[in-house]
């Protein structure tokens, strides 16, 4: 197995610059479109009867 390359300095910070304008460049997903959703309606658990009864 390949031991990792740890980059530290000016070659990190460029890394570090690179990858966070690619994460703010990638497309998102429009937020309000996926939460108008129908949401179901809660269901009330029923109590089990006792025995007893």
């Amino acid at each position: 197995m390949k031991e990792p390359e740890y980059r530290e300095g000016t070659d990190a910070l460029r890394n570090f610059e690179r990858g966070m304008i690619a994460l703010f460049k990638a497309p998102k997903t429009d937020v309000s479109k996926t939460k108008k959703q129908a949401k179901k309606p809660a269901t009330l658990k029923k109590s089990k009867r006792s025995d007893k009864d």
